[in-house]
């Protein structure tokens, strides 16, 4: 954030929104706790470097990331990918340090997208996958919710599937007053959101989430329902200790697949939860800020006893829900999770687990977009296909897998619907000026050919250049082709060596390639990449503000060079 920024978010800060703020932090607070456990748990480590990572994660990632609301934290994606890459090192005497270097490197990973703005990368995810995949996450968080909310064993499930067949093999073991508890938060929180008065942008100003989560504390304290209902329990009181991951080469190379899955994974979460709430709020979010705020964030746990980071769904989008105002909202959570851990253990451990799934079932069931659902549902087959795709993919795989399988159907409609360049051969008439070369319109000078490309001309896409432009040099006839790119775009090193190739297969046959219309960021490349030394300076002809003024010159040149090596006498007249 901008020096100028800061103090103008200073000067209008408000015991309004400081109130709001709170509340949000608040309320965050509450379900962050035993989530941050939780995910400590399923990532293979002790509770307590869950609940260190919230702190630390939460603060770094609000101050230098771009959204206000999303929370940085353990997430249940994260976790599974942490446990998963580290199975094979749980007994390992270096297992912690292992968790730390796993968070720094996917750290770094992140960090470096951002300073290279990279967020384009986010683009080959459509919104009809991010929404099947949405619909996916938040279905996956419900069932994985349902046995705290019944009063079961919990079990890690790595795919909504699995969690439906254990939560039916499961029925038998339901506990009635840890329903009623679970159900009666829902309930509850729905009730005070109805009545609430509401802010202007409709979102209820009694903090329903918290209210119902004391509430629920208070009922297992005065009616001794401890023995009955299970609840967060005590947690351990101390602040995030410093740590060093294990930085040996052997452990770096061992571990970078799970850092890159890490990595990505966190970008999509992180971005896609950003891009959700900022659509409900109405804010611009800053992609590749994002990139850099959540790197930041798990570098920073790494060395303060955490667990890798992510932006959570189900967080951010209850500081949202919760009346957040600003970024202070999150940061104020994380100090409030310390304090918690420091000051009031014996108060949070009475808050039942079932309350807790409740509220957070009830903010997962809010995750989807159902408006843009229906929309692209309606729209057409490719939309339809991209979200049941991905939301399938989420009920039977892991969410990783959804993922990857989300972001590789991306790319093929990306890919499909990728344009071929497009060449057109043109003709010169000096009364005319510049027109498409037909079968009834031929150049009266054979030796020549001016192509015109038009379109995106980069890795993809030059080879079909490449091909177009040989079978015209195959012609007997041509000894000089003029390449127009005046309406070429996106040149990079690959269509440029595509250039050097063309230029010398025609040398070797005898004939010339003249490049025209180059200006701007083709003109730039073109000297960046040395195109214009292997060609020479002399055979470019760089774009102004006359229109076709360079590819005049270039025929000028052409003639030139077809009458000196072919005994012709051509001149603009002849054309």
């Amino acid at each position: 954030m901008e020096i100028s920024k800061i103090t103008d978010h200073i000067r209008t800060y408000n015991k309004t929104l400081f109130r709001r703020d709170i509340i949000a932090g608040l309320t965050v607070t509450f379900v962050a706790i035993p989530q941050s456990m939780v995910y400590a748990l399923i990532a293979g480590v002790e509770p307590q470097y869950g609940l260190y990572a919230f702190m630390v994660g939460s603060i770094v990632g609000s101050i230098f990331g771009s959204s206000r609301h999303l929370n940085t934290g353990p997430t249940n994606a994260t976790s599974i990918v942490i446990a998963s890459t580290l199975a094979l090192y749980s007994v390992d005497d270096q297992f912690l340090k292992m968790v730390f270097l796993l968070g720094f490197l996917s750290g770094c990973l992140q960090l470096g997208a951002g300073l290279l703005k990279l967020s384009n990368l986010t683009h080959f995810l459509s919104r009809s996958v991010l929404a099947g995949f949405i619909g996916g996450a938040g279905l996956f968080i419900i069932v994985n919710q349902m046995p705290n909310l019944m009063g079961f064993s919990k079990n890690t499930n790595s795919s909504v599937f699995e969690g439906v067949k254990h939560i039916f093999n499961s029925l038998d073991q339901i506990q009635p007053t840890v329903l009623l508890v679970g159900i009666g938060s829902i309930l509850l929180t729905l009730l005070i959101n109805r009545l609430s008065p509401k802010t202007t942008s409709g979102i209820p100003i009694l903090p329903s989430y918290l209210i119902s989560i004391l509430l629920s504390a208070a009922i297992v304290v005065i009616f001794d329902l401890g023995d009955t209902v299970k609840v967060v329990g005590d947690i351990p009181g101390s602040l995030p200790p410093l740590s060093m991951p294990l930085f040996e080469l052997e452990s770096i190379q061992t571990l970078m697949q799970g850092a890159i899955a890490i990595a990505f994974i966190g970008l999509a979460e992180a971005t896609s939860a950003a891009k959700i709430v900022a659509d409900f709020a109405g804010d611009k979010l800053q992609v590749d800020k994002e990139f850099r705020g959540q790197g930041l964030a798990k570098i920073a746990t790494s060395f303060f006893s955490g667990i890798p980071v992510s932006g959570s769904f189900t967080r951010s989008l209850l500081c949202y829900r919760a009346g957040a105002e600003t970024k202070m909202a999150n940061i104020m959570a994380g100090i409030f999770v310390a304090i918690a851990v420091l000051f009031f253990g014996p108060v949070i451990k009475h808050i039942p687990l079932a309350a807790l799934a409740g509220i957070v079932m009830l903010i997962a069931s809010n995750m989807v977009d159902w408006k843009y659902v229906k929309m692209a549902l309606r729209s057409s087959n490719v939309d339809s296909l991209a979200i049941l795709a991905t939301f399938f993919a989420a009920l039977f795989f892991s969410l990783v897998t959804a993922i990857y399988i989300g972001v590789g159907f991306s790319l093929v409609l990306f890919l499909r619907r990728v344009k071929k360049p497009n060449l057109v051969e043109l003709i010169y008439d000096d009364k005319f000026g510049f027109k498409e070369k037909t079968e009834s319109n031929q150049s009266s000078i054979p030796e020549l050919t001016i192509i015109h490309v038009e379109g995106d001309v980069f890795f993809a896409s030059v080879d079909s250049v490449d091909d177009d432009i040989q079978k015209i040099a195959q012609r007997n006839a041509v000894k000089v082709i003029i390449l127009r790119l005046k309406r070429a775009f996106s040149l990079d090193a690959t269509s440029m060596m595509v250039f050097m190739k063309i230029y010398k297969d025609l040398e070797k046959q005898g004939k010339l390639l003249l490049i025209s219309g180059a200006g701007g960021q083709v003109k730039k490349i073109i000297h960046e990449s040395g195109l214009d030394k292997v060609i020479g300076e002399d055979h470019i002809f760089y774009s102004d503000e006359n229109l076709f003024k360079s590819t005049r010159a270039a025929i000028s040149y052409a003639l030139q060079f077809i009458n000196a090596n072919y005994g012709t006498n051509y001149t603009m007249s002849n054309l």
